[in-house]
């Protein structure tokens, strides 16, 4: 994928020649795509703002698509002569993507497409017209499809009764793998290679640990007793010999294992300290991986299991300061971690300090998800905040992976009430520690974060001084109802149902309840087509705020959730701006009179 400041595209890269170019001009950027087996074409899905589209299929060589219109007559630009690539699947109904696999050959391809309160899954040729081959309630994700193209698995929420689903096309068979709130479990893929029994990868959770297994129709469950975790993990076939190619997560650093499930003989692949974003193993045995840690933006690294850790150049930090005297240990300037005790556990924090030796004007930068976490890895807003003269704290509340089941779960349906504390008690040891500035603390988040913001500054008014919000939930119950299938889960298992079901636990997590508490200043950015946080429920609680004469900042930006580089990168810049009024800090030795200077914010 690629970000030049517009919508994100698709783009072609020969590793061994170097040559790059960009093969897809969507309109509304591409957020998911995929290579057939055979590295020829590339399928891509065609959204409009809401994220309801198709999939469409190119060639990954431009040449090669250039010689197929000069074949059928068409202009040959370089560029699609007239109206977007074609289906990649004909006769399927428009709808939001639930996953495609191929299978060994790339002859067969599958999709599924969510269609309102269905999901729908197709099997076909590619270009051809698609068949429809299972059709589930709800939110369900096409999973993987076998090496001979004969069976489909399908996953709906990790705790149903029908967790895993897996669907043989020559009769229509389905067997069922059940999960439950005591055994979470999930499907990741098929074994490769053909098989007279397809064989699925599975990770199961119980309360404390995380576990591989696999899936057979002859046999069911089997768990690897020895590939046991106590945080999160993923994990690949790697080869056609039965190993397995695990990635563990554990406060905020990946490290890699190459394990044996037969022997449970575990061997650590070599990678640089940081964080692993995503990885593929080639034929040959190499694993490519895409790496990051805190000073170094992600990049593209090789791993040959048996051998060294590469070493990628980072570039230079400023020099350090000395550190402060020993009664402030946490506050030395540059990076650092923070591990805040509390009767339930451990808050572990990244921060970020600038030069001097503090208390600083600090923003609490506040991931969304909630399943998701802050990491050792590269975040431009967290350079910028530190160059304006910000320490940031990126704090892992209960919720966030990373920290095992318990630390995800255990935190008794109180949604955002629970995350708050967590915020709170290190905003409290920041200030303690001589690192934040009392009175000068404030809260910045997207997405989820965004909502936590806006709960924070009605339920804990005196503790920050700023709210800085971006596409935000700000009326719980509304951005339930107006929100995808897929988020509406994550709403049900948070909450333990909808509101209908549960309306008390709505009320006490929802920003709306607390408006009259609610002091300021407030900055809220907002995408005129968010699919995720719909735009009406800021609409009305921006519209309450103004009439409690609440001091705030409405800024709107085109497109959906994630809008483009160059949207987000002029909504940081309004939030900077508006945070520099609020609290003034000293201007950095970067900073001119003419101006800030130039930066590009990626997407959140």
């Amino acid at each position: 994928m690629h970000d030049d400041g517009g919508p994100a595209q698709v783009l072609a890269w020969d590793i061994r020649t170097g040559r790059r170019q960009i093969r897809t001009a969507a309109p509304n950027g591409v957020s998911a795509c995929d290579i057939e087996p055979d590295g020829r074409h590339f399928w891509w899905f065609d959204a409009d703002r809401t994220g309801v589209g198709v999939w469409r299929r190119q060639p990954v060589d431009p040449d090669q698509e250039t010689t197929g219109r000069r074949l059928t007559g068409q202009k040959t630009t370089g560029r699609p002569a007239t109206g977007p690539p074609p289906l990649a699947l004909t006769g399927l109904p428009p709808g939001r993507q639930h996953g495609i696999a191929f299978d060994a050959t790339g002859r067969r391809a599958a999709v599924c497409v969510g269609t309102g309160p269905q999901t729908r899954c197709y099997v076909g040729e590619p270009g051809g017209p698609g068949h429809l081959v299972a059709v589930a309630a709800g939110y369900t994700t096409l999973v993987d499809l076998t090496a001979d193209g004969h069976t489909i698995a399908l996953a709906a929420r990790a705790d149903a009764t029908t967790a895993i689903s897996v669907v043989r096309l020559t009769d229509g068979r389905t067997d069922t793998v059940a999960g439950s709130d005591q055994q979470r479990i999930w499907a990741l893929e098929f074994r490769p290679g053909h098989r007279p029994e397809p064989e699925l990868l599975i990770v199961v959770e119980t309360p404390d640990r995380y576990q591989i297994g696999s899936w057979r129709r002859d046999r069911g469950v089997e768990l690897y007793r020895e590939l046991s975790y106590d945080s999160e993990i993923t994990a690949h076939w790697y080869g056609d010999d039965g190993r397995i190619l695990v990635q563990h997560d554990r406060a905020g650093r990946s490290r890699l294992l190459l394990a044996d499930p037969e022997t449970g003989e575990q061997t650590t692949v070599a990678t640089p300290a940081g964080t692993v974003l995503d990885l593929a193993a080639a034929p040959d045995g190499a694993i490519h991986y895409v790496w990051t840690s805190d000073s170094v933006p992600p990049r593209r690294l090789v791993a040959h299991p048996g051998t060294a850790a590469p070493h990628p150049a980072s570039r230079p930090r400023p020099a350090r300061p000395a550190a402060r005297p020993a009664a402030h240990p946490a506050a030395v300037p540059g990076r650092t971690e923070l591990w805040t005790e509390q009767p339930y556990g451990q808050i572990h924090s990244f921060l970020a300090t600038p030069p001097g030796t503090g208390p600083w004007p600090t923003l609490f930068l506040v991931h969304g998800g909630p399943y998701l976490h802050d990491r050792d890895a590269y975040d431009p807003r967290v350079e910028l905040l530190v160059r304006a003269g910000y320490a940031v704290a990126r704090t892992n509340y209960r919720g966030s992976t990373g920290y095992g089941p318990r630390w995800q779960r255990d935190f008794d349906h109180r949604v955002g009430l629970a995350q708050l504390d967590d915020l709170a008690a290190v905003r409290r040891k920041l200030i303690d520690l001589g690192v934040a500035e009392p009175g000068r603390t404030g809260l910045c988040g997207y997405s989820w974060g965004g909502y936590l913001v806006l709960l924070a500054m009605g339920v804990a008014p005196a503790d920050w001084a700023v709210g800085l919000a971006v596409c935000p939930i700000a009326d719980y119950p509304a951005a339930h109802r107006g929100a995808t299938a897929a988020l509406r889960e994550v709403d049900d298992e948070l909450f333990g149902g909808g509101p209908e079901d549960v309306p008390q636990r709505y009320h006490a997590a929802d920003p709306t309840t607390y408006l009259d508490r609610v002091r300021g200043p407030l900055f809220i950015a907002a995408a005129t087509d968010d699919e995720r946080c719909p735009p009406d429920q800021i609409r009305r609680y921006v519209a309450a705020l103004r009439h409690r004469r609440v001091p705030h900042r409405l800024h709107w930006m085109p497109g959906g959730h994630h809008g483009d580089a160059a949207g987000q990168t002029r909504t940081f810049d309004e939030l900077l701006r508006y945070a520099d009024t609020v609290f003034t800090p000293t201007r950095c030795h970067d900073r001119t009179e003419a101006g800030r200077p130039q930066w590009t914010v990626a997407r959140s």
